[in-house]
């Protein structure tokens, strides 16, 4: 949260809503157990209404990838 904080790039809105949302604590898991976030959501670095998981797995250097490539990687097959 502190880091969010002081990210002038974001909007009071985005901050408040990431304070709210369990986006934060997803990723404090990820590092503190060096595990592997898996995300939809896409990087964008010029975001301001919203601070994306990747942004912030980014900041604190946490690997994630998204729905597919987690599939990819543990050989899931669907058909």
């Amino acid at each position: 949260m502190v880091w969010s904080q002081g990210q002038a790039q974001f909007t009071p809105g985005a901050k408040a809503e990431f304070a709210r949302v369990a986006d934060g604590w997803l990723v404090a898991y990820a590092l503190a157990n060096v595990c592997i976030v898996v995300t939809h959501e896409q990087s964008n670095l010029e975001a301001k209404a919203r601070i994306k998981i990747p942004n912030v797995c980014q900041a604190f250097g946490v690997q994630y990838v998204d729905t597919f490539q987690m599939m990819r990687e543990l050989g899931v097959r669907l058909g």
